[in-house]
């Protein structure tokens, strides 16, 4: 085998090996949350696992090729944890290709009209609940409720106290009673006493505010789970899969007379599996099957070498066609003599 095609088998295996570690990194980080230490710590486990399997390939090789009893059978040891770590990263490929199809699968259910019509709402509910989360502050709400309820308790004081006249006489009916419960007012009595109350009331109004906008963003939250709840509780019977699915799979399932879901298991299954034998095939096979390597003084002596061999043959070749001829010639004399008198004696002597 030339060396151009053994390396050409080294370098594919090497791609797919490649291919196969970053896939295993991009589903090792998706198993994490946010954190970027969470995220890179699961992608060190996917490279370490490939890279581990590709070193027992290699050592598995070498220590089989060592032709003894005790290097064969741990090569055999090495080849099988090369096994294990192959069916590992399989796995691993077939995960990342399912995480990245169901992403397409996400985005297509969500352009479906019914969905979206959902969706929206929930949208709405969401950004009502941003605009208003500055409000959730619980503490200040608390604090908020008691201050007005202290105004609120001076207040119905203030109501229920006696009214008294120009005279600081008390007339035996409350200040409600002569305000008609509503300030301001044109009376004397509204003239004297409604300063005091519309202070007070104008100190409950700014924790008024903050409780209410507290309430409306508890509303908000309300509104935005019963969206939620609703999105999950849809009547999406209308919505098939074949709507929002690959049309790839969709197409096959109709060729091979299955669903969709079946075809897409089973073809990023095969996509996978592929990825790990051939790398490993590819791999090996450049390994085990020496290239031949020729220096140019080799080259021109292997070229003159066959130029003399060619020589050789053209001229046994030639000297067979010299021989062929001499007969020919012969034979066509002695046809051209047959009824001359020198043939009949040679032919008389012949028979006696």
């Amino acid at each position: 085998m030339s060396k151009g095609l053994r390396t050409a088998l080294i370098g594919m295996g090497l791609f797919f090996i490649l291919l196969g570690i970053f896939l295993n990194f991009q589903l090792y980080t998706s198993l994490t949350d946010d954190s970027m230490l969470h995220k890179y710590s699961y992608g060190a486990i996917g490279i370490g696992l490939d890279i581990s399997k590709l070193i027992c390939l290699i050592l598995g090789i070498f220590l089989i090729m060592q032709a003894t009893s005790l290097f064969i059978t741990a090569g055999i040891v090495s080849l099988a944890i090369c096994g294990v770590l192959s069916f590992i990263s399989w796995a691993a490929g077939w995960g990342f290709a399912l995480v990245v199809t169901q992403q397409y699968e996400n985005q297509a259910f969500k352009r479906n009209a019914q969905v979206q019509s959902i969706q929206v709402s929930l949208d709405d509910a969401a950004t009502e609940v941003n605009r208003l989360s500055q409000y959730a502050n619980s503490p200040a709400v608390f604090q908020a409720q008691a201050k007005q309820n202290e105004i609120q308790t001076q207040l119905d004081a203030l109501w229920n106290s006696p009214a008294r006249n120009s005279l600081e006489q008390r007339t035996g009916q409350t200040i409600q009673a002569h305000l008609g419960g509503t300030c301001p007012g044109t009376s004397w009595y509204h003239k004297k006493y409604c300063p005091q109350i519309q202070k007070l009331e104008s100190q409950m109004k700014q924790y008024k505010t903050i409780i209410g906008n507290h309430a409306a963003y508890r509303a908000a939250i309300a509104h935005k789970n019963t969206m939620i709840k609703e999105l999950g509780q849809a009547d999406l019977t209308g919505v098939s899969p074949e709507s929002y699915m690959h049309p790839l799979f969709v197409g096959m399932g109709a060729v091979f007379n299955t669903s969709p879901q079946v075809v897409k298991y089973r073809l990023l299954l095969l996509t996978s599996a592929m990825i790990e034998f051939l790398g490993s095939m590819f791999f090996v096979m450049g390994v085990l099957l020496k290239g031949q390597t020729y220096s140019i003084p080799e080259i021109i002596a292997a070229e003159k070498q066959k130029k003399e061999m060619l020589a050789e043959l053209l001229g046994e070749d030639l000297n067979k066609m010299i021989l062929t001829d001499k007969g020919n010639v012969k034979n066509t004399l002695l046809e051209n003599k047959s009824g001359t008198p020198e043939h009949a004696m040679l032919e008389t002597e012949k028979t006696n």
